[in-house]
């Protein structure tokens, strides 16, 4: 274990310009991989850099820590007793912890773990974290947040969904995370820490190298979707949604989902591509307006040709989405709860 070794020591109180956090629930079969990704930050942090980066990391049988990562250092600056990570009240506590140990004029926020997008705890899937088989729901997951982060890097699978986004508007300025599954490696740290350290992040910049990381490995591993969204522009987009859907008619229940873009691997499929989901279920309207609107909150967008070799990604907008299953109760009644449901006009799909 990396962190074997290492002294505990109190952080400086001294206000930077940027802290970024990674919140590392790996209390789960993860936990080898977020030792890799630790070693990875500390080997890129800039030897001159000021501003933190500051990781929480939960292991598998191992106490939760508060580390300060340095060049080619790291620092254990606060311990926990034994805690659930993917619980609202012990996460917001945590990541309040942290920000009152490091004061910033911005603070930038990576959550790291296990994510099936917007989908609830416990249905045989997970939404975001894992801790001894529990898991948070996307609603808690907002609550949790105790301040409006400049921008949340999902490393999870999942969640780049329009409903994960409109759930986080006020959380959050940006958003990076892929609308598929992540592989196990996740985002290529040693590539990226440097442009999420600095005073102004290029997100863009993150995303690009995340996705040459993907498209220079080989078979399955060559698997990858990403986008940077604007999540200032997401109550525009959810009006021009409305309106097209409150103003022309279908029939949702005979709607074939298997011709949309599917974006996850599971047998009954609960990602799509928004985009062309809207496309298929309305193909006479005019979805100029949507178009223009989908261009202002997605920024950035890529995605290799195949998935996993399961599936190809012939279309993908940035965001991905719902469709309802007529027979899935449990999970309709949980969407019902989201904002995105609400605001979009999503409601008539599920009368």
């Amino acid at each position: 274990m990396s962190l074997l070794g290492v002294s505990c020591e109190k952080s400086e109180s001294k206000a930077t310009k940027r802290t970024v956090i990674v919140y590392m629930a790996a209390d789960n079969g993860l936990s080898d991989n977020a030792l890799r990704n630790i070693d990875q930050m500390r080997s890129a942090f800039p030897s001159q850099e000021e501003n933190n980066l500051i990781v929480f990391l939960d292991l598998l049988d191992e106490p939760p820590v508060i580390i300060k990562i340095g060049a080619n250092s790291e620092t254990i600056v606060k311990e926990y007793e034994e805690l659930n990570s993917a619980a609202t009240v012990q996460m917001r506590k945590v990541l309040s912890d942290i920000i009152n140990l490091y004061p910033s004029d911005n603070f930038g926020l990576v959550l790291w773990s296990h994510s099936t997008s917007w989908l609830p705890a416990g249905c045989t899937t997970r939404s975001f974290g894992e801790d001894n088989g529990t898991q948070m729901n996307l609603t808690d997951l907002a609550e949790a947040l105790p301040i409006k982060f400049d921008y949340i890097l999902f490393d999870a699978c999942l969640m780049g969904s329009i409903e994960v986004a409109y759930e986080l508007k006020d959380k959050t300025n940006y958003m990076i995370a892929s609308s598929t599954e992540t592989l196990y490696v996740g985002f290529p740290y040693d590539l990226i820490i440097p442009d999420l350290i600095v005073n102004t992040p290029d997100l863009k910049k993150v995303a690009e190298k995340y996705m040459n990381y993907y498209m220079q490995l080989s078979g399955i591993y060559q698997s990858a979707t990403i986008s940077v969204i604007n999540l200032k522009e997401l109550e525009a987009l959810a009006n021009t949604t409305k309106q097209l859907i409150t103003e022309h008619s279908f029939d949702i229940n005979s709607f074939d989902r298997t011709t949309v873009q599917q974006l996850d691997n599971y047998v009954e499929q609960y990602t799509f591509d928004f985009k062309d989901f809207i496309d298929k279920l309305l193909p006479d309207a005019n979805k100029r307006q949507l178009t223009n609107q989908l261009g202002n909150v997605v920024l950035y967008k890529a995605h290799t040709e195949e998935f996993m070799k399961e599936y190809k990604i012939k279309s993908y907008c940035g965001l991905s989405s719902y469709i309802p299953i007529k027979d899935r109760e449990d999970l309709n009644t949980y969407y019902k709860t989201l904002k995105w449901y609400f605001d979009s006009g999503y409601s008539s799909l599920l009368q």
